[in-house]
């Protein structure tokens, strides 16, 4: 009987260690992060936009900011920024851009 508990107890120890790496953390990338979504939405801007790297550079900092500062992701600031609800961005966005990159951003339907 003790060989029985001492084989069984071995088995479920050697099973458990092998078994734990399969359930331990796992990293999530939901983009719930701030500085993870604003990296998404400046990379789609600046494949728009055709940003530099220092636009890219200002424009990520802003969105960060922004979104940290109102407990939004950065797509609900620059939908809010193309309604002209958030004045603050629109003009911090305006500083970073071009003129002719800011009218495309303001009006992407027209090129």
């Amino acid at each position: 009987m003790k060989t029985y508990l001492k084989a069984l107890s071995t088995f479920c120890l050697f099973f458990g260690l092998l078994s734990q790496p399969m359930f331990g953390q796992q990293l999530q990338q939901d983009n719930s992060r701030p500085d993870e979504a604003a990296k998404i939405q400046v990379d789609q801007l600046s494949q728009s936009l055709n940003l530099d790297g220092s636009q890219q550079r200002a424009l990520f900092r802003a969105l960060v900011s922004e979104s940290t500062r109102s407990g939004q992701s950065p797509q609900v600031l620059v939908n809010k920024a193309n309604n002209d609800q958030n004045q603050a961005f629109t003009q911090t966005l305006k500083s970073i851009l071009t003129p002719e990159q800011f009218r495309k951003w303001k009006n992407p339907d027209k090129k």
